[in-house]
């Protein structure tokens, strides 16, 4: 159910992107509200929630109307009172509890993504030099994932399938080549984990279309190379690049044991 802090994060959306900087209106803060997804057409729940983020100091308007005698409102706000002020700007406090909910709510979804397959891509059987290997491009991967850095976590998603696929290759007593592109890795260690049969065949041209495109992604627009301009990488693109990746790797090193 939302809240005055996801009402906060909107607002500061909102107030970032406007030229004016400010909402000048407020019965604009109802339209924030719904526009954001926060409340259904006709509920006025922004009202409330105004009122808490000006008594936390996240909030703050303009002076009330010119021969208006009462009392500034105190606890929750109704629409009436919403309505009494006009240039509602979100101060720097409550920029950085913005940035703030903004992180916390990476982190719950970096969690939700690679939390539980940690166990699986750091394996007891693993040698410590193979759990530094895997493990520094999850923990890269990580926190580009929870500092919302798009290019550096497609990076990190490259190097994670790379490490993997080079521990299997290992294990299965090939020489790794260390300067192979991304697709001959994949292609070596699927050999090494999947045999010839045919289903195995067909997974495996799957996968590496998969590998394919995450190379692509990253040599396009992940850390790691020089650009003209700076890359342009969604949250969406990232986090499936990063559940494409853990994905791969946990299939590789868990079809290794």
């Amino acid at each position: 159910m939302a809240n005055h802090l996801d009402f906060l994060t909107a607002l500061d959306d909102h107030v970032r992107v406007s030229p004016l900087g400010v909402v000048p209106q407020g019965a604009e803060l109802h339209t924030i509200a719904r526009e954001a997804g926060l409340v259904e057409p006709g509920v006025e729940t922004a009202a409330r929630w105004t009122g808490q983020l000006v008594n936390l100091g996240f909030v703050k308007h303009g002076p009330k109307s010119f021969g208006d005698p009462r009392p500034l409102p105190v606890g929750d706000w109704t629409p009436q009172e919403v309505y009494r002020f006009n240039d509602y700007m979100v101060t720097s406090t409550g920029h950085s509890e913005a940035d703030a909910v903004r992180r916390r709510r990476r982190e719950e979804l970096t969690d939700a993504s690679l939390g539980a397959i940690r166990p699986v891509l750091l394996p007891a059987w693993m040698s410590e030099a193979e759990r530094r290997a895997v493990g520094e491009p999850l923990g890269a991967l990580r926190a580009a994932l929870d500092g919302g850095r798009g290019p550096a976590a497609v990076g990190a998603s490259k190097d994670l399938i790379e490490a993997s696929c080079k521990v299997v290759i290992a294990r299965g007593g090939m020489e790794v080549e260390e300067k192979a592109a991304l697709p001959r890795l994949f292609k070596l260690a699927h050999g090494c984990v999947a045999g010839t049969d045919e289903v195995a065949g067909d997974l495996g041209r799957s996968l590496a279309a998969t590998v394919q495109r995450v190379a692509e992604l990253r040599n396009s627009a992940g850390a790691g190379h020089g650009h003209a301009a700076p890359p342009q990488v969604g949250t969406r693109e990232a986090r499936l690049a990063a559940v494409a990746a853990s994905g791969l790797s946990a299939y590789l090193l868990s079809a290794w044991r």
